[in-house]
């Protein structure tokens, strides 16, 4: 495509669940930035990962990226296409993953890649707690 505009990440937003609702308006639950668990390894139910991306024009490939705390393993990967008709146009993707497997505490990170170019990381902490007795 001649015309082709590489488009622009506007965010990246990590959460329990994304939802579309009648009319057509997208419904974020359960922001966060850190997971908290008393034990390791540690199954995290679900975690939906957001990015939203304009500015651009033509079809694009966009990864998205968790990797461990050595920033060299893959926990999960999703690998999706979108399609901005023109600069004025905005993409909102979602990835959502159920299960993941915590092995270790420590700094996880995001990746988000526009064609296989990495575009920007964010960390996503996961924290040992100790455990606190229920009154």
């Amino acid at each position: 495509m001649a015309d082709r505009i590489r488009p622009s990440l506007n965010f990246t937003i990590i959460c329990d669940d994304v939802r579309q609702e009648v009319g057509g308006k997208i419904s974020l639950m359960g922001l966060f930035e850190n997971i908290y668990a008393t034990k390791f390894p540690a199954i995290h139910p679900r975690l939906a990962i957001m990015t939203e991306w304009s500015e651009g024009k033509g079809e694009f490939a966009v990864k998205t990226r968790l990797l461990s705390p050595d920033r060299k393993t893959v926990v999960r990967e999703t690998v999706s296409r979108i399609k901005l008709n023109d600069a004025n146009f905005r993409h909102r993707d979602v990835s959502l993953h159920l299960n993941i497997d915590f092995k270790v505490p420590g700094t996880y990170w995001i990746e988000n890649y526009l064609d296989e170019e990495l575009i920007n990381s964010l960390p996503l902490k996961v924290v040992q707690v100790k455990e606190q007795p229920v009154h």
